[in-house]
């Protein structure tokens, strides 16, 4: 393992290696809230482009690691490697090479050799332990668009709150990172995905130091004020903290997005997401063409952006974040807008996720700390 001055700078380096659109604020510069943010990632996991490509604007990049930390990294009712997992799994689907990347080498951080290597094949899990690989077997089932067949539920009740957390919070990484993010740093060279697959393996042993941390759960509320659950998170409820995590992270999002925003694009997007229940949408973006007929202008060119990034983010393209960017290129402008699109995608999607697992069976015999 490196030593820790060189593993930090390693991950420093390649967290904005291949950043677009917006540009991280270097450590040395960070102040206040950024560097309360900063300094609380390195301690608790590691600093990367999909937290740090949002610290221009510190309460979005704070509201991110707030809702991410407390239901993704804090282990609670489900393991760190299990949630790590699902969340590779679901980066493939959602297109984020960045995400995923980073996953599969945490996934060998926990010690999944086997599962890490069959979500990097994208194969049919043969080498994955049989609980493990039942659970992300409904997750890629269930995150699949268009998918009609969802397996039994595999997780308990009492692990839904940091299971669809870590999906919303992943499913919003990918979104936004999919636009900043152009490609992953780890490259297969020549074409070789052997050599990748071993770079991921070796990255995630240099990764296993943030297993060995012991993390204080709630210690990230503090970063954002209190604010109430929404109506439509009611799967968060049983788990008090992780509730609390997304009811400040909702209401962080909210806050930023007024001034960018406008009611039109919202009303838009809305209605436009609340017609869709998961189904895969055409080849051609021309079909949401006739969901912003009604707006011109700036306020098209944002509610276009958020509603293909919420319904099939892989047909998102540098042309439709430019369009939104503009030639002034205002990053903070930008971040606030992308966070919000990002996010009203991740909320929907979990809303879909949660109907379809309470209306199909459960076995509650998933992998996890509460098994």
């Amino acid at each position: 393992m490196l030593p820790a001055t060189l593993r930090f700078w390693l991950f420093d380096t390649l967290s904005v290696k291949t950043m677009r659109f917006v540009s991280a604020v270097p450590t040395r510069q960070a102040e206040g809230l950024t560097k309360q943010v900063y300094e609380m990632i390195r301690e608790d996991f590691f600093k990367n482009g999909s937290l740090t490509s949002r610290s221009k604007v510190p309460e979005l990049m704070a509201a991110i690691w707030t809702g991410g930390r407390e239901a993704m990294l804090v282990e609670d009712k489900v393991d760190r490697t299990t949630k790590d997992a699902i969340s590779a799994v679901l980066s493939q689907i959602n297109d984020c090479p960045y995400c995923e990347d980073m996953l599969v080498s945490l996934v060998h951080a926990g010690g999944e050799h086997e599962a890490a290597g069959d979500i990097f094949e994208q194969n049919v899990l043969p080498e994955t332990n049989a609980r493990l690989r039942e659970c992300l077997e409904w997750v890629r089932a269930i995150a699949t668009p268009g998918n009609d067949y969802i397996p039994p539920n595999p997780f308990a009740t009492d692990q839904l709150p940091e299971v669809f957390g870590t999906l919303m919070g992943m499913s919003d990484i990918n979104r936004f990172s999919h636009v900043v993010m152009q490609d992953s740093p780890v490259n297969a060279p020549f074409g070789l995905r052997t050599i990748k697959a071993l770079a991921l393996r070796l990255f995630g042993s240099e990764l296993e130091v943030t297993r060995r941390l012991t993390l204080e759960p709630g210690r990230a509320l503090s970063l954002l004020p209190p604010a109430t659950l929404p109506e439509d998170m009611p799967w968060a409820k049983s788990n008090a903290r992780v509730a609390d995590a997304l009811a400040r992270w909702t209401a962080a999002v909210e806050r930023n997005a007024k001034s960018v925003i406008s009611n039109a694009v919202s009303r838009t997007v809305d209605s436009a997401l609340q017609d869709w229940n998961g189904e895969q949408m055409p080849i051609s973006r021309s079909w949401v063409d006739a969901e912003v007929a009604e707006l011109q202008g700036a306020d098209r060119d944002i509610a276009k952006l958020a509603i293909v990034l919420a319904k099939a983010p892989y047909q998102v393209d540098a042309s439709m974040a430019q369009g939104v960017l503009g030639d002034d290129r205002d990053e903070e402008r930008f971040i606030r807008i992308l966070a919000w699109a990002s996010f009203t995608g991740a909320r929907r999607f979990v809303q879909i996720v949660a109907a379809k697992s309470a209306a199909g069976l459960s076995t509650g015999k998933c992998y996890g700390l509460a098994a």
